[in-house]
């Protein structure tokens, strides 16, 4: 059923392109806000006790609906569920749709514009500063396709619709405490996001090389492999990078190497079937 329920999803947003606009987590504003309010005094609250009340209510709100369901119709809405949990975790839309107006700036050739609407779409704050736009792009286009897509995926497949949607309630969650420059609880949250990124994100980088140059880039991900302190996103971007095949310390206005980066993503959600075809029968559910 796992299987079946990420080929739904995957076709939704790759091939139908149903329903992104309901991708919306007012809700779980809403719900931080509150908790904010009534507890954001509290030390413990400051702390880790704060981040996963504020991370695991969401899952046990869920949980429990889940357990008021009938026998005899658990397993039929347990499968709606996921697919739901699991659409609403995806994307916010489609890399494809994200980058669109990049790529309409650089085929006029205003560099300009492309970076600043790279900025606009908010996929560049993780970028490393000293490369050119085109290096940018392709390093936002690996990271995001990590947090997206491939991140959730891999928690899906263990955790179903739970692991899922704690990955992304962190993620989503750092992005709050960034714009409310909430101190306390953002370097705890990059910490938990270092451990629910380490796995998901070496199995990402072994799904680049063979979707691309498994030579040149192979060399990259070993130095990283077994290393825990490794920067995550720094292992995403150097590993897809290499496997594009192109030069890791220059590049020029040919954003050729934006598209590749995009098709080379599209080919390892495809390589991520078959990992959950192989990993399904180790699912909970």
């Amino acid at each position: 059923m796992t299987l079946i329920t990420v080929l739904l999803v995957i076709a939704a947003e790759f091939y139908f392109k149903w329903g992104a606009e309901y991708r919306r987590f007012d809700w779980f504003d809403s719900l931080h806000v509150k908790l904010a309010d009534s507890l954001g005094d509290k030390p413990l609250y400051q702390d880790w006790g704060g981040v996963m009340l504020i991370l695991l209510l969401p899952l046990i709100i869920l949980s429990v609906a889940l357990s008021l369901v009938p026998d005899f119709v658990y397993g039929l809405v347990f499968f709606f569920v996921s697919c739901a949990v699991l659409f609403l975790c995806m994307g916010p839309k489609p890399l494809s749709e994200t980058f669109a107006e990049y790529f309409i700036a650089m085929e006029r050739g205003d560099a300009e514009a492309a970076f600043l609407n790279l900025q606009s779409e908010k996929v560049i704050d993780d970028i490393p500063e000293g490369d050119d736009v085109v290096r940018n792009a392709t390093r936002a286009i690996l990271i995001e396709s990590q947090t997206r897509y491939f991140g959730v995926i891999f928690w899906f497949i263990f955790l179903g619709p739970y692991g899922a949607l704690f990955y992304r309630l962190s993620h989503y969650y750092r992005q709050v405490c960034r714009h409310e420059q909430n101190e306390d609880h953002i370097e705890l949250v990059e910490r938990l996001l270092h451990i629910l990124d380490w796995a998901p994100s070496r199995i990402t980088s072994m799904l680049f090389l063979l979707t691309g140059d498994f030579v040149s880039g192979f060399y990259r991900v070993k130095d990283y492999l077994v290393d825990f302190t490794a920067d995550n996103r720094h292992l995403i971007t150097e590993t897809g990078i290499a496997a594009l095949g192109v030069d890791m310390h220059s590049t020029n206005d040919d954003f050729k190497e934006n598209r590749d980066a995009i098709a080379m993503v599209n080919r390892t959600v495809i390589m991520y079937l078959v990992v959950v075809a192989a990993l399904s029968p180790l699912a909970f559910w």
